[in-house]
């Protein structure tokens, strides 16, 4: 009978370490251009790379500056979300706020903040021209949200012989 025991307790723990996929959901993996850094000009658009596709119809963003909030648009390319910036925007502190929704129905936001530097006659030391996007990144795992069928299987299994198992001990 303690065999038995075993044998589910084995079947249950196995079912459930192979499951842990079901937990991972997205996340941004970067931003370009870089975040929190001084500028002369603004980009034209900012692009968010997220771990998997999002949906476009769930995307959504919003640009606040000192005068306040301004219209902008975005556009979606699978796992990348471009967000329109204004050329007459002005700062010095502008934040992109940004809210949308994975494929697997997870959703995410964020905020995305950069500051300009002021206009002036001599050069500052904190600014930093812009030649190449720089991008911070993660490995990704392929299918990473996605449960096989076997871990389905499995879990299933370990249901029913738990089930099972107890319907007979209540009988006894």
């Amino acid at each position: 009978m303690t065999r038995i025991i075993k044998v589910i307790l084995g079947i249950s723990l196995s079912s459930l370490l192979t499951i842990n996929p079901v937990f991972a959901h997205t996340d941004l993996i970067s931003v370009e251009p870089a975040t929190d850094q001084v500028m002369l000009t603004l980009p034209s658009e900012v692009k968010l790379t997220f771990g998997e596709s999002v949906i476009a119809e769930g995307t959504f963003a919003s640009i606040t500056t000192a005068a306040g909030s301004v219209e902008t648009t975005v556009r979606v390319e699978a796992a990348n979300v471009y967000v329109a910036i204004p050329a007459d925007l002005v700062g010095p502190d502008v934040t992109i706020s940004w809210k949308t929704v994975a494929s697997d129905g997870h959703p995410l936001n964020g905020e995305t903040v950069y500051k300009l530097a002021e206009a002036r006659d001599e050069p500052t030391p904190e600014v930093t021209a812009l030649e190449e996007p720089v991008a911070i990144s993660a490995p990704l795992e392929e299918n990473s949200s996605n449960i096989s069928w076997l871990q389905w299987l499995s879990l299933g299994a370990s249901i029913g012989i738990a089930i099972t198992f107890f319907l007979k001990m209540r009988k006894k």
